[in-house]
C-alpha cells in the first residue's frame, strides 16, 4: 500500500484564469493542451501546499507554500468541486483527434481524473490523490492527526534557518487544520453521515495517544528536532514543547471529544450502504479506486472465482510439502502458527523481521537486469510504523522520501507474530523491489513527464503494479529453493482475490465485520487479528481494496496480449519499462499503451 494522501483539487481562481484561447492554431493542440495542465497543476500546487513541498513546487516564488498547511475547511472543498468542473470544461475544448499519441494519452488521464473528482467532490466524506474516497474525513486510517504528524516531522525540508521558520508555522497550523476537520465531523454527521461504532473507539483511541505520548519523542517532533540539531541550528525542543501543550494537544482534544459525542448513536453496521445515496456511493468508490466499469456484482464474482483458483493451487503446494490435513485456510494457519516461522515479541524479533525484509530487497535488486532495461534503485530503508498510529494502520506501506532522503517501507511491529517469516520476502517484493520503490525509482530515471502526469496517481496502476510485481520476483526466481516461500507469494495473491470477495460483502453483500473477518479468515488462512484490522480499514476506504487484484489482472491480461501479438518480438524488458516509465493511467489507458506498443 502506497502512502499518499493529498486531496485533489485545484483553486477555482487558478483555474478560472487559465482559459484556452478561442480557437487554438493548427499544429497547436499538443502545445495548448501542455500549457492548459501545466497551468491546472500549478494552481492545484498553489491550493496544496503538503503537495507543493512534496513536489519542490515551495521555493522561490512560491517559498510561502512552504510556511502553510491545506486547507481542509468546508469552504475549501467547495471551491474545488467549482473548479474540476470549470477544468473539465476547458479540457473538453481541446480536439483530442487532433493530438499526438503522447498528448492524447495526457488527456485521456486528465479527463479521467476530472471526471473522477467531479462525481466525488459532489459527494460526502474526503479524496486523496489515489483517487481513494473515504466517507470519512477522520478515521483511524486518515485525518490531519493520522498523515501530518509524519509531514511535519519527517517530510518537512530542513536545510536552514528559514526553513525552520517555515517548519515552526507549520506546526503552529495543525491545530486549525484539526479544527478544519472536527467541523467536517460535526457537519457530516448532521447529515447522516457517521463512522461506525468500532471506527470511532479506534480513531479516537489513537488521537489520545499521540495526545498522551512524550511529545518530544514523537513522530511529529522528534525526527525534525533531531535534524535541526544535526545541522547545528540550535536546540528548538522548548518552543515546540510549547506550541504542542498550549495548541495542539487542546485541538486534539476537541476532534476526539467531537468523535465521541457521535459513539452513543453509532452503529456497527459496516458497510456505506446504510449511508445517504450509500449504493451510488460505493459504486462510484469502485469506479475511482479501480479505474474500471466493473459493477460491485462482477467484482464479486471475480474475487470468489480467483480465491477458488489459487486456493487449488495452493493446496497442491502444501500438499507437496507434506502439508495434506484440513482446509487451505487451516493449513495456512498452521503454517502462521509454526514456531519456526515466527519471531520473538520483543525489540529483538522486531529488528529480525526488519532485517528479514532488507535481505529480501537485496537479494531481488541483484536480479532486476533479466526483466528490465531500466535497473535505477533509489536508496530504501525499512522501518518500524510509528507506535502511536500502529494500531490502526494496514500491516505494511510504502512512503516515497523527502528529497534526499530514501524511501521508506514500513512494517507494522505492534505484534511480530502478525508477520511470518515465509511471508515476508513476498510483502517486501510488494512494498518494495520490484514494487512500490522500483515504480518510483523507475519514473525519476525516466525521461521526465509533465508536472500533471507526476502528480496524479490511482490506486488500480500502482497497487495493481505492487501485486503484480510480486509474480515477477517468482518469475526471477527468487523461490527456487524456497518453496515455503513461494507458497508465502502465492497466499499473497490470494489475500488480494479474498479483498475483492471481503470488500463487495461489506459494502454490497450487506455482510457485518464480523461476517467478513470470519471469511477472510477460513479462506485466506489470515490471521484474526491482522484480519480485524484490514477489514476494518475495508469499512473507511471501500472499494480501495478491490484495486489491487483488479490492476494485477489487467496487467498480466495486457502483457500477455502482446505476447500473443508480437510472438518472438516480445521483450519482457521493453514491456516492464513502458508499464512503468509511461506513469500512473488508468488501466484502460494503459492497455491502450501496450496495444499501441505491441504493434508497433
Amino acid at each position: 500500500m502506497i502512502d499518499r494522501r493529498q486531496f485533489l483539487g485545484s483553486s477555482a481562481v487558478g483555474l478560472l484564469a487559465a482559459a484556452l484561447p478561442a480557437e487554438a492554431a493548427p499544429g497547436a493542440d499538443d502545445a495548448a493542451l501542455a500549457a492548459l495542465l501545466q497551468r491546472h497543476s500549478e494552481a492545484y500546487l498553489a491550493r496544496s501546499p503538503e503537495e507543493a513541498t512534496a513536489n519542490d513546487f515551495d521555493s522561490g516564488a512560491h517559498t510561502a507554500l512552504r510556511y502553510r498547511l491545506d486547507d481542509r475547511s468546508m469552504a475549501a472543498r467547495a471551491a474545488d468541486r467549482v473548479a474540476i468542473r470549470v477544468a473539465r470544461a476547458q479540457l473538453a475544448g481541446i480536439d483530442r483527434a487532433r493530438l499526438s499519441p503522447r498528448s492524447a494519452l495526457d488527456h485521456d488521464v486528465a479527463r479521467f481524473v476530472y471526471d473522477t473528482l467531479d462525481d466525488l467532490l459532489a459527494r460526502y466524506g474526503y479524496v486523496d490523490g489515489n483517487l481513494r474516497p473515504s466517507p470519512y474525513v477522520v478515521s483511524q486510517m486518515n485525518g490531519a492527526y493520522y498523515w501530518l504528524p509524519d509531514f511535519i516531522g519527517s517530510r518537512h525540508p530542513i536545510d536552514d534557518a528559514t526553513d525552520i521558520d517555515a517548519w515552526r508555522a507549520r506546526l503552529a497550523a495543525l491545530p486549525a487544520a484539526l479544527d478544519q476537520e472536527t467541523d467536517r465531523i460535526r457537519h457530516d454527521a448532521a447529515i447522516g453521515v457517521a463512522p461506525p461504532g468500532f471506527v470511532i473507539a479506534k480513531t479516537v483511541a489513537q488521537i489520545h495517544a499521540l495526545r498522551d505520548a512524550p511529545p518530544l519523542e514523537s513522530a511529529l517532533l522528534a525526527p525534525a528536532l533531531a535534524r535541526i540539531r544535526a545541522k547545528g541550528l540550535g536546540d528548538r525542543d522548548d518552543a515546540a514543547l510549547a506550541v504542542f501543550r498550549d495548541a495542539i494537544a487542546p485541538a486534539l482534544d476537541r476532534q476526539a471529544a467531537a468523535l465521541a459525542a457521535l459513539a452513543p448513536r453509532a452503529v456497527d453496521t459496516a458497510g456505506v450502504w446504510r449511508l445517504p445515496d450509500g449504493e451510488a456511493y460505493y459504486a462510484a468508490a469502485c469506479r475511482a479506486n479501480t479505474t474500471a466499469a466493473l459493477t460491485p456484482a462482477e467484482l464479486h464474482e471475480t474475487g470468489l472465482a480467483q480465491c477458488a483458483a489459487l486456493a487449488a493451487e495452493i493446496d497442491a503446494s502444501l500438499r507437496a510439502q507434506g502439508l495434506s490435513h484440513g482446509t487451505v485456510g487451516e493449513r495456512i494457519a498452521s503454517l502462521n502458527a509454526d514456531a519456526r516461522f515466527r519471531v520473538s515479541d520483543d525489540d529483538a524479533g522486531r529488528a529480525r523481521l526488519l532485517a528479514i525484509a532488507d535481505t529480501a530487497l537485496r537479494r531481488v535488486i541483484e536480479r532486476l537486469p533479466r526483466a528490465f532495461g531500466n535497473v535505477a534503485v533509489d536508496p530504501i530503508v525499512v522501518r518500524r510504523i510509528p507506535v502511536a498510529i500502529e494500531g490502526g494502520a494496514p500491516g505494511a506501506f510504502y512512503s516515497e522520501g523527502s528529497k534526499g532522503e530514501p524511501g521508506v517501507f514500513s512494517l507494522n511491529l505492534k505484534t511480530p507474530a502478525e508477520h511470518t517469516t515465509w511471508r515476508l520476502p513476498t510483502l517486501a517484493h510488494h512494498e518494495g523491489v520490484p514494487g512500490h520503490h522500483f515504480q518510483y525509482s523507475v519514473l525519476a530515471h525516466s525521461p521526465a513527464l509533465p508536472l500533471f502526469r507526476r502528480m496524479v496517481r490511482f490506486s488500480a496502476y500502482t497497487e495493481g503494479w505492487a501485486l503484480y510485481a510480486q509474480q515477477v520476483a517468482d518469475e526471477l526466481g527468487l523461490f527456487e529453493d524456497d518453496p515455503l516461500g513461494r507458497i508465502g507469494y502465492l497466499q499473497s495473491e490470494l489475500f488480494r482475490a479474498a479483498r475483492i470477495v471481503v470488500d463487495t460483502g461489506i459494502h454490497y453483500k450487506r455482510w457485518t465485520k464480523e461476517q467478513a473477518v470470519a471469511w477472510m479468515v477460513e479462506h485466506a488462512g489470515e490471521q484474526p487479528l491482522a484480519t480485524e484490522r484490514e477489514v476494518t480499514r475495508y469499512c473507511v476506504y471501500p472499494g480501495q481494496a478491490c484495486s489491487f487484484k483488479v490492476g494485477a489482472n489487467r496487467i498480466v491480461a495486457a502483457r500477455e496480449r502482446a505476447r500473443g501479438a508480437m510472438g518472438a518480438r516480445f521483450d519482457m524488458r521493453g514491456f516492464h519499462d513502458l508499464v512503468l516509465q509511461s506513469g500512473p493511467v488508468p488501466l484502460a489507458v494503459l492497455e491502450q499503451a501496450v496495444a499501441s506498443w505491441s504493434a508497433a
